[in-house]
């Protein structure tokens, strides 16, 4: 098996126990943190990163409510599940739950590598992607971007048209085009090369100041 689950974290007050340093509950990997709104398409993504259906899928948005933890074997990495945020139909209390969850997770981590920060190829990356981007770079992680859904895309124009809208969003905030992975689960578009970068050591920050 490529990847298999490992654990989820569903409290704030587990994480002292679970991460020491770099090690997480003893393990030395490095972690790979999936970020994005609720119906971005997460927990397709990972399965297709990881080559597995170890990520349930859910046509109900907001449904991960706490951290899931994936042994991707092949890439010689963690990677961690993150809340979707953005979902208006959950309280204000919840949401404001898992956002507190995420803060304290990226920054008790040690061994957070990189975060992937996933932008819906319709619409994104929207205010609360760019908040998102935004609390990342705050806590010094490096991030990827990728774009999903983009067989979604109807037309040729449509495509250039939305690829320079994100390209200038994300260079407005710093980070090469590089950074910039598009993808469809759907169809396996453009995940190899994101195996690829997310398989070495540490993805770079390539952020300029």
């Amino acid at each position: 098996m490529a990847a298999e689950f490992l654990w989820t974290l569903g409290d704030a007050s587990q994480l002292e126990d679970a991460i020491d340093g770099i090690l997480l509950n003893g393990r030395s990997e490095g972690r790979i943190a999936i970020v994005g709104r609720s119906n971005v398409g997460k927990s397709s993504l990972i399965n297709r990163l990881v080559g597995s259906k170890v990520a349930q899928t859910s046509a109900q948005p907001g449904k991960t409510r706490a951290l899931h933890f994936y042994d991707w074997k092949d890439g010689k990495k963690i990677i961690v599940d993150l809340p979707g945020y953005g979902f208006a139909k959950q309280s204000k209390d919840d949401r404001q739950q898992w956002a507190n969850l995420i803060a304290d997770y990226i920054q008790a981590d040690e061994g957070l590598e990189c975060g992937i920060v996933l932008l819906d190829a319709r619409n994104g990356p929207s205010d609360k992607d760019v908040g998102a981007i935004d609390f990342l770079r705050d806590q010094s992680i490096p991030m990827l971007f990728v774009v999903t859904k983009i067989d979604l895309w109807r037309t040729q124009s449509d495509r250039i048209k939305r690829i320079r809208e994100i390209e200038k969003i994300i260079g407005d905030m710093g980070y090469g085009k590089e950074l910039i992975f598009y993808t469809s689960s759907e169809k396996g578009t453009g995940m190899r090369e994101l195996q690829a970068e997310v398989k070495r050591e540490a993805a770079p920050t390539k952020f300029e100041e």
